[in-house]
């Protein structure tokens, strides 16, 4: 899992969470989502990778009915399932 940022200046700011275990909070409000995803065991919590990221909630209403339209349709892309090997 990982996430990427680039930024105005067009610098790239990534962070990795290769296969380590993560936890997903999700905070709706009446306006955004937020959504943050924090590494499981750091050993040092104020070091700890996360990300956070706030949309808009009618964007972010509008993409994903729009990806299960295209899954519903037979498209190849659309939200699917990862499950752990």
């Amino acid at each position: 899992m990982f996430a990427v940022l680039r930024g105005v200046n067009g610098r790239r700011h990534e962070v990795d969470f290769a296969d380590g275990p993560v936890v997903v909070d999700v905070s709706v409000g009446s306006a955004t989502v937020q959504i943050t995803m924090t590494e499981v065991d750091a050993s040092d919590l104020s070091r700890s990778r996360y990300v956070t990221v706030a949309v808009p909630r009618a964007a972010l209403a509008a993409a994903m009915a729009k990806a299960v339209a295209m899954e519903r349709d037979g498209a190849e892309r659309g939200p699917r399932l990862v499950e752990e090997q």
